[in-house]
């Protein structure tokens, strides 16, 4: 039996891996972003409008698809995922395929895009959603759940680099990304469904019981029986493992395929005391109440917004600063495409093996160094600052790869640690609902950066053509997008001074508890 249950966490674990790997595709868009204005006739600032509304319906659906991943089981929600990125993905195929010249009424295409390019958007997080509400619960007991969220996290990052490096390898030549993007559809489709068919999510319940099994089996392996000495106690537990295994009350709703524990015989069951208040189901509502008046929850979301808005801008238009510092090399238009799916590329990369190791050094910094793991939030904001001011100082199309590494680097690191406190914060069994509100930030921060990006494009391509003597071929430089890696460094310096606050708010909190007892 034990084996099986074994069998089936390890295979529910593999299929959120692919909905993961299969499912962080939007951050593409800067590898097809640039074809709306080639082919379309879109301005830079539509085009952002595009890539911001996008991000709204990803970040914005986040809630609902936590809360539907622990009430009706993350299987309908992969399965949904799969149908609506396929037809998101379909849809933007068959728009560039058919609105393939550019209309004088440009703008009437915008919003056609804009809720196509959101199909995939809020695909793409009901996939997150169900697999880190899945990772959450059912590692909800380990030392190591650093390293269980990390990997999911970090093959969602790696997502843009596999992706972008197929298009490079077989969709380079294509007039337009219509061919790929009806690709993507095929391919996000068919992994999603597959991917519903062996996720399991487990009980509150199920996964203490896991857990001690192992913690026992560890026991025996490593330590023989000592006499009069109990067994548990031969097992050092975690702040986390020792109050949830103190808990015996389970918040966890009813999930349709939930996994169970196998009830044991009167004979075998311990006798323990009655609880000291009786157990209480808390409705969602109440959860959020208690999350809304938190304000290392306040922090830690304005913290996300200052933090992943600069970062987004970036990700969404490297494939347009390429285009634009190419004009100053001898790379032809081949080689320019080819560049910059490599930039997009090393991005994800890098923001892939930043999750896998945040998660694991985050692991050691908590469970072995027993410091906080908000207090690695500090190096990331600073590291997203040097960023930024370097974006400003880009002068040739060579500088962005570099810069790609450092971007990728911040953001991956950033939403590890991120989704890993919210459920150290508030509960696994809260964590869809915390993290979803949570991960509103991103939209928020990305729309106005976006915008920020897209009005400093237009402006300062104005201004070139201005200066030229020409209303059209006007070419940009770094003239057109330095101002708003500006402003988006201004941004970053506030989202480092939330995340101290996400750090130091939990110890003052402490501390004036020690300061002033409560009376008895």
């Amino acid at each position: 039996m034990e084996a099986r249950e074994r069998y089936t966490r390890t295979l529910s674990y593999a299929a959120i891996c692919l909905s993961m790997l299969c499912g962080g595709t939007t951050s593409l868009f800067a590898t097809y972003g640039s074809s709306f204005s080639e082919v379309l006739g879109f301005t830079q600032y539509e085009t952002n409008l595009v890539a911001s509304l996008g991000d709204y319906a990803h970040y914005m659906s986040a809630p609902l698809f936590g809360y539907l991943a622990l009430r009706t089981g993350p299987t309908r929600v992969i399965q949904a995922a799969g149908v609506l990125m396929f037809l998101g993905y379909l849809g933007l195929s068959q728009a560039l395929t058919r609105l393939d010249k550019a209309h004088a009424q440009a703008h009437h295409y915008v919003a056609t895009m804009s809720v196509l390019f959101a199909l995939v958007g809020v695909g793409s997080k009901a996939a997150y959603m169900a697999a880190m509400a899945t990772a959450a619960s059912n590692f909800r007991q380990s030392r190591h759940a650093g390293v269980a969220l990390g990997v999911p996290l970090s093959l969602y990052g790696l997502s843009t680099f596999v992706f972008s490096s197929v298009k490079a390898r077989w969709f380079e030549e294509d007039a337009t990304p219509a061919r790929y993007l009806a690709f993507m559809a095929g391919v996000s489709g068919v992994a999603h469904l597959v991917a519903s068919r062996f996720v399991v999510l487990e009980s509150a319940q199920a996964a203490k019981g896991a857990a001690r099994k192992r913690g026992a089996s560890a026991g025996d392996e490593q330590k023989p029986e000592v006499a009069g000495e109990p067994r548990s106690g031969r097992r050092r537990m975690t702040v986390a493992q020792a109050r949830d295994s103190s808990e015996d009350v389970d918040l966890t709703p009813p999930v349709s395929g939930v996994v169970e524990p196998a009830a044991e015989s009167p004979a075998a069951q311990p006798t323990r005391p009655a609880p000291a208040h009786p157990p209480t189901h808390a409705p969602a509502p109440s959860v959020l109440r208690t999350f809304a008046s938190d304000p290392v929850a306040w922090a830690l979301l304005l913290g996300l917004i200052c933090f992943s808005g600069p970062g987004m801008a970036f990700v969404n238009n490297c494939g347009t600063m390429v285009r634009a510092l190419a004009h100053n090399t001898q790379m032809t238009a081949e080689q320019t495409g080819r560049y910059r799916d490599r930039v997009v590329a090393t991005q994800s990369f890098f923001s892939f093996a930043s999750r896998l190791t945040t998660g694991y050094l985050s692991d050691v910094w908590r469970t072995r160094l027993r410091m906080p793991r908000a207090a690695l939030l500090v190096p990331v904001g600073l590291l997203m600052v040097y960023a930024q001011a370097a974006a400003a100082q880009v002068r040739v199309a060579s500088e962005l790869q570099p810069l790609a590494v450092v971007v990728g680097v911040a953001m991956g690191a950033g939403f590890t640690l991120a989704p890993t406190i919210t459920a150290e914060t508030w509960g696994a069994e809260n964590f869809g609902l915390c993290w979803g509100v949570v991960t509103l930030g991103p939209a928020i921060g990305g729309h106005v950066c976006n915008l920020v990006f897209g009005a400093s494009w237009d402006e300062g391509l104005a201004k070139i053509a201005a200066r030229m003597g020409v209303a059209k071929d006007a070419v940009c430089d770094n003239e057109c997008f330095a101002p708003a890696f500006m402003v988006g460094g201004r941004i970053a310096w506030l989202g480092l001074f939330f995340f101290v606050a996400v750090l130091c708010l939990p110890r003052a909190k402490s501390l004036w508890a020690r300061m002033h007892p409560a009376a008895p």
